[in-house]
């Protein structure tokens, strides 16, 4: 799962690109070494075009080389029809004012005006939080410009499947949840409003996210995915990053304590900046290093 549009910036980074790698390129793939114990941390895209495949060979190196796999969430968790259930109703409002009350009338019919430009019924919108109205329109804008094949989580959940490689989760799905109708409340004006730009100019955005994913440089991440995200709205930056991270560093520590070999893959605006989980670890002494 992933949120938008810091799912295109965030937890989730929905992203696409022509670029390619070449044979000395870097990668958003990571080796964690503590002692004799490895494991592979990567930064993945949850949505890509088919001219994005196949991936950069660190990934498979590092699968071919796990023992295991682990997601944010457990992936077979999300298809679960109950959890569906209670995902729609996180992203719509249980109240009958709706968004129509949260918002400026100005910045209503902004939101009116592209929600009708993609053919959506009207009667839907008003009901939706801004987690709704804004997953259901960058969606909509991917798949316009052919961002519509499997993404990398579910590429290899599939993959570890089909070879019998155990999975694992580091959060559950109502976690997920949770994080997905919080998003923009309280702040739903603002939220709303940069996210519309945002749509806008997601065709150069994307181009240059992907090439900072395939080159693996945590500042070009940092400046593109969490930067913004820190300054402008720190309570959702603690809430969709720092706090999942530091949640997530001790159980990556027992991962590196015992003997399989993990993959971890998250959401690459997780390893980057300040709070970035490749920091962290380097903070408590692992080595960390940049497949090529």
């Amino acid at each position: 799962m992933s949120l938008l549009p810091w799912m295109l910036r965030v937890f989730t980074l929905v992203i696409v690109s022509f670029i390619t790698t070449t044979a000395n390129a870097g990668s958003s793939v990571w080796k964690i070494t503590s002692a004799d114990k490895t494991l592979y941390l990567g930064g993945t895209v949850h949505m890509l075009r088919q001219s994005d495949y196949p991936l950069p060979s660190q990934f498979n190196q590092a699968y071919a080389e796990a023992d295991k796999l682990v997601f944010e969430t457990d992936l077979a968790q999300l298809q679960n029809p109950g959890v569906q259930q209670r995902m729609q109703q996180a992203v719509r409002y249980a109240d009958k004012g709706g968004l129509r009350q949260r918002v400026s009338p100005v910045l209503y019919q902004r939101i009116d005006k592209v929600w009708q430009q993609y053919g959506l019924p009207g009667d839907l919108l008003n009901g939706l939080r801004p987690s709704g109205v804004i997953i259901t329109l960058t969606m909509l804008n991917l798949k316009q410009i052919g961002v519509d094949a499997q993404g990398i989580d579910d590429f290899f959940h599939s993959r570890a499947i089909r070879d019998g490689k155990p999975v694992g989760g580091m959060e559950t799905a109502d976690q997920q949840i949770s994080f997905l109708g919080a998003m923009g409340e309280g702040d739903e004006e603002r939220f709303m409003a940069m996210s519309l730009d945002e749509l806008e100019q997601s065709g150069d955005f994307i181009d240059e996210l992907i090439g900072a994913w395939r080159r693996g440089s945590l500042v070009d991440l940092d400046r593109l995915m969490v930067a913004d995200m820190r300054r402008d709205f720190p309570e959702q930056y603690r809430t969709l990053l720092a706090d999942r991270n530091e949640a997530w560093i001790p159980q990556i520590e027992t991962m590196l304590k015992d003997q399989p070999v993990e993959f971890v893959l998250v959401g690459s605006g997780h390893l980057a900046g300040e709070d970035g989980l490749l920091r962290q670890l380097k903070q408590r002494g692992y080595r960390i290093e940049l497949l090529h």
